[in-house]
């Protein structure tokens, strides 16, 4: 959050309790430089916390950033956002080293030069290697400090593909959330593209909309010109993108009828959502923006769509990821960890569809060529944790996983395989949609049989911890009470040859079904 004279705030800390507090007295509390404070308003907190509905504990940095000057956060921020890519900053904020004060930051990522470098090549190393890992406050006690690890990614671009009276109101919902946003058309009038960041006149080149699309890190699309020939190419265009989201205004009839003539099967690219928007009875131009904007903040969340007082679980429950790949590859011959999938090694691959949910933290679960392994993960934003046990089965790899999980504030833990090559986000946000509805156990099954990716409540742990041998978790799976989730991606693992050649030519249904 940013905060200024005349009590102007940008970004929040909370839900609204705070911001007050700190905009009246944050400049005060960090008058000798960064410092952090901690707002308990529990039952037991400080009597300031009375009458808040927070009803917790946060733990604030406060920093002065002197008008004109140049703070290392925001530049960082800015390199990231103007490179279109994710950075990491790791910000001290505990020490008892002067030389390493509260607020000493490492960046990885664009831009990374530093105003104050650190010096001490041991307290420089261990940041760098906690930017590797993942984010949140993490504790370095080799190097006598904790730390504060962030990713910095650019903020997600909306393209509004029609220039009409009702594009407006979608960019000014879009930009409310967050996002940047271009309206494209043949040609823009200056009028039609009111509050968006940028118009883009196209004229008849539809092949330059690709690159504009393709450009931004994380792109979203709206097909709305209510022209056919129009919206036609333009669907054309957006399918061929990395464009996570595509809707397209108008019945579903009409939009099937464009994808078969492109060639396209419906029903087949989850990224189409036709009709647009969220069922919510909206009507006018600024109810169907709500609609839309809505759908687009519920697909990047990959949150289903329902009210909150429905959920069973806290609003903020994250669960930590653990990604199993210890095992030796005796069948293969080879680490089959190190397996390419569209040239990426497997255990990277599916590192990288686990933090793509964004749910919480990320591990890596090593044994057999710990070392080779790790150094396919060379950048990737997880933790790599070595089992040294790892032969004695895939249940000394789930204890390591456990034993993680409890150093994590997460209150439930997934247990991922490392050579399930189609593993998606989508699969992952159902597991977990079906924890937040209350559900302790959930598997993924393919035909009679449960098995990983599974969700573990906080409450199962201890039984995880007590597991032996190479059966993993299918014990717990066998109850009554585990709901479980059609996958038929499960049918897909590394063992063998012919299991590398077959993950090359089988994709997974992207529908799921519950029981």
């Amino acid at each position: 959050m940013l905060a200024a004279d005349g009590r102007w705030i940008a970004g929040s800390v909370s839900g609204g309790c705070l911001e007050s507090d700190v905009v009246r007295r944050g400049e005060h509390r960090s008058r000798f430089g960064p410092v952090v404070v901690t707002y308990d308003s529990t039952e037991e907190g400080e009597a300031w916390g009375s009458g808040l509905g927070c009803d917790g504990v946060v733990e604030l940095l406060l920093e002065q950033v002197v008008a004109g000057a140049r703070h290392e956060a925001l530049v960082f921020a800015e390199a990231c956002f103007a490179a279109e890519a994710t950075g990491t900053l790791v910000t001290v904020i505990q020490s008892a080293d002067a030389s390493i004060p509260v607020g000493t930051r490492l960046a990885v990522g664009p831009g990374q030069h530093l105003l104050r470098p650190i010096a001490d090549p041991v307290i420089r190393r261990a940041m760098t290697d906690a930017a590797g890992g993942a984010a949140g406050a993490i504790e370095l006690a080799a190097a006598g400090i904790a730390v504060l690890v962030e990713r910095v990614a650019p903020s997600p671009h909306l393209f509004v593909l029609g220039s009409g009276h009702d594009a407006a109101p979608i960019v000014a919902l879009a930009r409310s959330i967050g996002m940047r946003a271009t309206v494209v058309d043949r040609v823009v009038a200056p009028s039609c593209g009111v509050g968006a960041h940028r118009t883009i006149s196209m004229g008849s080149d539809w092949n330059a909309l690709l690159a504009h699309i393709d450009a931004a890190a994380e792109a979203y699309v709206v097909i709305k010109h209510h022209q056919r020939d129009a919206d036609r190419q333009a669907l054309s265009v957006a399918l061929s993108s990395q464009a996570r989201y595509i809707g397209v205004l108008g019945p579903a009839r009409r939009t099937n009828e464009l994808l078969e003539q492109l060639g396209r099967r419906p029903g087949t690219d989850p990224r189409v959502h036709a009709p647009i928007g969220l069922d919510i009875g909206a009507e006018t131009p600024e109810q169907i923006a709500l609609a839309i904007v809505a759908e687009i903040q519920a697909v990047r969340g990959h949150h289903p769509s329902r009210s909150v007082r429905d959920r069973t679980r806290p609003l903020h429950a994250d669960v930590a990821i653990a990604v199993l790949a210890a095992g030796g590859s005796r069948r293969l011959g080879r680490p089959k960890q190190l397996v390419l999938i569209d040239g990426v090694p497997m255990a990277r691959a599916v590192v990288a569809t686990c933090s793509t949910l964004q749910a919480g933290p990320v591990a890596v679960i090593l044994g057999a060529q710990a070392a080779t392994v790790a150094a396919a993960l060379e950048g990737a934003a997880v933790t790599r944790i070595v089992n040294e046990a790892w032969d004695e089965g895939i249940a000394s790899s789930i204890r390591a996983a456990v034993a993680w999980a409890r150093t994590t504030p997460a209150a439930a833990l997934v247990i991922v395989l490392g050579d399930q090559p189609l593993l998606t986000a989508e699969h992952l946000a159902t597991l977990r949609n079906a924890w937040l509805n209350g559900a302790d156990l959930v598997a993924s099954r393919y035909e009679d049989v449960r098995g990983a990716p599974a969700v573990f409540d906080r409450s199962q742990w201890d039984r995880l911890a007590r597991l032996h041998g190479d059966r993993g978790a299918a014990p717990l799976l066998a109850g009554q009470d585990v709901v479980t989730i059609d996958w038929a991606g499960a049918a897909v693992d590394i063992d063998t040859e012919d299991d590398v050649a077959s993950a090359s030519t089988i994709t997974a249904p992207s529908a799921c079904a519950i029981s």
